[in-house]
């Protein structure tokens, strides 16, 4: 099946490690430009934290950035799409509000300002069981509020709103630029990637760095990949398995 757009997180997926993201770059830049795939990052990352971040990076431009888990969109070639995307993520929320509701919460640790923004609340809340985080949403949503949780990486707690977060963004743009979700592969390596895979029809590669919590939805599901090499060649590992590239090697 065709790739017409790959959707990968950035820290730990496509990050992390220089010569690898060079290969990346190297691979990707090296496909024909017609059968390039749009390449979109899609990360818990604010956009300017992105855009700053990524020119540290050796990889290619991305043609569009989602961020915030999911609340922001940014695109090289926008075409009214920010506008839109303000529109499916809705009104923002009383931050301090939900602060307010929390507060009785034990262990809760606010995120610094530069993860916060007015359609997303992140927090610290180390090793919290499933019982404790149904009970923060139910919490959430008895206040009034209308947002939802994502939970990864056994410490990183980000409130959203309802209905939003990196799947349901990339679900957007999908239909937005009528891209069946077949011919998406998607990327990731922790849990609030997990929307990500939950698409119906999309292919997925998962890293060989992910944490337990993702590579758990590999076992029995074709369309997912588990790569042995780790980041962005992870990433090259998977998109050879599913026919876009070909010849790669991490070189170790």
């Amino acid at each position: 099946m065709p790739i017409r757009l790959l959707c990968c997180d950035i820290d730990g997926t496509v990050t992390g490690d220089a010569a690898a993201e060079a290969r990346f770059r190297d691979a990707w830049l090296g496909l024909p430009a017609d059968k390039r795939p749009l390449f979109v990052v899609n990360s818990g990352r604010l956009i300017e934290d992105q855009q700053a971040f990524l020119r540290t990076t050796n990889l290619p431009a991305p043609d569009i950035m989602i961020g915030g888990v999911g609340t922001m969109f940014w695109a090289m070639d926008d075409g009214g799409h920010s506008e839109a995307f303000s529109s499916f993520v809705g009104q923002v929320f009383d931050t301090k509000a939900i602060a307010a509701t929390l507060a009785t919460i034990k262990g809760m640790e606010r995120q610094p300002a530069r993860y916060q923004h007015a359609h997303k609340s992140s927090w610290y809340l180390r090793n919290a069981e499933p019982s404790t985080l149904s009970d923060i949403e139910a919490l959430l949503q008895d206040a009034g509020h209308e947002v939802r949780i994502v939970y990864s990486s056994a410490r990183d707690l980000d409130i959203l709103p309802q209905g939003v977060d990196k799947g349901a963004a990339l679900a957007w743009l999908c239909k937005r630029l009528d891209i069946a979700l077949k011919d998406v592969v998607v990327a990731g390596d922790t849990g609030n990637d997990l929307g990500l895979f939950e698409l119906p029809d999309v292919r997925g590669i998962v890293v060989g760095n992910a944490l337990p919590e993702l590579k758990a939805i590999t076992a029995g599901t074709p369309r997912f990949y588990a790569a042995r090499q780790t980041m962005a060649d992870g990433v090259l590992e998977g998109l050879q398995h599913f026919g876009l590239v070909n010849g790669y090697s991490s070189g170790r």
